[in-house]
């Protein structure tokens, strides 16, 4: 048996609500618009974007509208409404918008080598300000907010979930695949899981090497260790909570078990 193991298993956003016909004149001419919590559009973008070598961003750039439609629509999002939003529909809404926006950005550069390499500073694209939903984080007093203040202003403080590191996509080779679909408060709870489970499960990201008695693990279980030590103790227990059955009965059985990390991969995660 071979040595090395998988750690899991390989597995209009509007919608126009027309006034009632009893409606006086004045409030007839009006369209009530009403949020899509599916993310339907989001879905419907990424679909048959993705190839057994990446992501297809050149279709995307031939035609970049259902993405500024997709994005135009999360930005009409009202504060007010947004704030009765249940927690659940909030998550959904902030990981597919940070997906969404790193989308855009690619796209803004494409094509490029090194996701890293973006930006004036040639740092990467996470601290422009560049994605106009400030008014739904009021709290961080900034029209246009980044991505790093997505992920880390708002998704992990607020919501407190180590699963959202599965979920959210940087572009880079080395993050979590991005989910090929929209993330939906109704189903959010098993789409985070098998997020989860399906990281876990390539080897390119996380495995075990039973010969060396070590866990090979992706950089962000250390980048963002205490968001699963907070979780569970470890970043082995975190593993082992949401990790398939086989890496359950190994950790279980394993003694001094050595714990590395992988060098993260920034290039663009592009078909080729």
């Amino acid at each position: 048996m071979n040595s090395v193991l998988a750690l899991g298993l390989a597995l209009p956003l509007f919608v126009s609500t027309p006034d009632p016909v009893t409606a006086p004149p004045a409030a007839s001419a009006a369209v009530t618009l009403a949020f899509d919590h599916t993310h339907a559009a989001w879905t419907e973008l990424l679909r048959n974007r993705f190839t057994s070598t990446g992501f297809d961003y050149a279709s995307l750039l031939k035609d970049s509208k259902p993405v500024d439609d997709y994005l135009a629509a999360l930005a009409a999002v009202d504060a007010a409404d947004f704030a009765t939003w249940k927690r659940e529909q909030q998550l959904a809404f902030w990981i597919n918008a940070y997906n969404a926006y790193t989308l855009k950005r690619v796209l803004q550069s494409y094509p490029f080598e090194k996701v890293n390499e973006l930006g004036a500073d040639k740092k990467g694209p996470w601290d422009e300000r560049f994605i106009p939903l400030g008014k739904l984080a009021p709290d961080l007093k900034q029209e246009k907010l980044t991505l790093n203040e997505l992920e880390n202003k708002i998704l992990r403080p607020k919501f407190k979930d180590a699963r959202i590191h599965a979920a959210i996509n940087c572009a880079a080779e080395s993050c979590p695949p991005l989910r090929p679909e929209a993330f939906v408060a109704e189903r959010l709870d098993r789409q985070l899981d098998i997020q989860v489970l399906k990281w876990l499960g390539n080897p390119a990201f996380n495995r075990i090497d039973a010969a060396k008695n070590e866990l090979q693990l992706s950089a962000l279980f250390d980048w963002y260790k205490k968001d699963f030590v907070d979780e569970a103790g470890s970043v082995e227990a975190w593993i082992a909570k949401h990790g398939p059955k086989e890496t359950v009965a190994w950790l279980e059985k394993a003694k001094d078990v050595k714990t590395t990390y992988f060098d993260y991969s920034w290039k663009l995660n592009t078909a080729r």
